[in-house]
């Protein structure tokens, strides 16, 4: 269906399916237009928390890394002294599985589920001082104080066309809305940054842009949690294992390491691994003498579940010839307009302490 989306599918078959799927984008466009005047005109109500709330989201389908900017967003407030909590909706239990094991440290609560307004309201009656809201570009029954999109710089705008014709969310006008605008992937996607640049100066002239990338920070045993540097998988042979949106980014990310990629297992976003998808990875691995499998920190959260620590009760059995599973720690660095970006933090501290920005 992705490859639909982005017109990587050929043949009589997929023409057909295209052109219903064109009709179906024109009706999908009609009603996230209906939305949004709705809401201009009031006829549905926005809530305006008293607290800051952030948004970091979209206007494409998956593969920007929101999860990871949101992790890095929040971080930096907390660091600030400030209480923050992340709203999200909860689509994949991974994502918000994974920021509660990344969060949980720095005293930042995840508050998963659809009401997003409810959350916030309970959030401020907790005493949180700032909301962050996990892809909340379209959720407009929340206001916010900064609205964040990020643009996939390898893919920034599909083919151009709405969902389900095409991966984007809403028309480019949208980023009309934004107030930073964050080109991920900067590093393999360097060559599209003119043209990509050149394009948001005419659909949203004058707004904010800062480049981010991927960084691999460190490597954790799934089973054991036990740590291990970068410099482990430099040179190793290795098989890379994920269901995520944006899979060459990630055996790109990889490679940075200095791994050598011997297979590869890609699933679905989102998939729900089974027993049998394990034994099948580990009986290749054995086949080419591979020992170590690096996955992703989100599809670490779904494969735990097959690595009980010793007497764990309730888990489901581990696949038999187990290798090492091994999840790679990538956080988002600002590469370009860091200081832009922590002008706009110290605007919502104002906030906070009821300054005028």
């Amino acid at each position: 269906m992705y490859d639909l989306m982005n017109d990587r599918k050929r043949g009589a078959l997929a023409q057909s399916v295209k052109g219903f799927l064109l009709m179906l984008s024109y009706i999908y466009g009609a009603l996230v237009k209906c939305n949004h005047f709705f809401y201009k005109v009031k006829l549905l109500k926005s809530y305006k928390s008293p607290i800051a709330v952030a948004s970091v989201g979209n206007i494409t389908l998956g593969g920007t890394g929101k999860t990871p900017f949101v992790a890095m967003l929040s971080r930096r407030m907390a660091q600030n002294g400030k209480k923050v909590g992340v709203l999200i909706r909860g689509y994949g239990e991974d994502e918000w599985e994974m920021l509660k094991d990344g969060l949980g440290e720095y005293g930042i609560k995840v508050f998963v589920g659809r009401d997003r307004v409810r959350f916030a309201k309970e959030a401020l009656r907790s005493g949180f001082d700032c909301l962050i809201l996990d892809d909340g570009f379209q959720h407009l029954r929340l206001k916010r104080d900064l609205d964040i999109v990020l643009i996939d710089s390898t893919n920034p705008f599909g083919n151009g066309r709405l969902f389900p014709r095409g991966i984007l969310r809403e028309k480019t006008e949208g980023l009309k809305r934004a107030d930073i605008i964050v080109l991920t992937k900067a590093d393999k996607g360097k060559d599209n940054m003119s043209k990509i640049e050149s394009e948001i100066e005419k659909i949203a002239s004058g707004k904010l842009v800062i480049k981010a990338v991927h960084s691999p920070k460190k490597l954790f045993d799934i089973r054991t949690e036990r740590e291990e540097p970068l410099s482990f998988l430099n040179g190793r042979r290795i098989c890379l294992v994920c269901a995520i949106c944006d899979t060459s980014y990630f055996r790109y990310t990889a490679e940075k390491t200095g791994a050598r990629i011997e297979a590869e297992f890609v699933f679905p976003d989102h998939y729900p691994y089974r027993t049998s998808d394990l034994n099948r990875i580990f009986e290749d691995c054995a086949e080419k003498n591979i020992n170590t499998i690096v996955t992703t920190e989100k599809d670490a959260v779904k494969l735990k579940k097959f690595m009980p620590k010793t007497g764990s009760p309730g888990a489901e059995k581990e696949p038999e010839k187990p290798c090492d599973i091994l999840a790679l720690n990538i956080v988002i660095e600002v590469v370009q307009k860091e200081e832009a970006l922590n002008a706009e933090i110290r605007r919502l501290h104002m906030l906070y302490s009821g300054q005028n920005s």
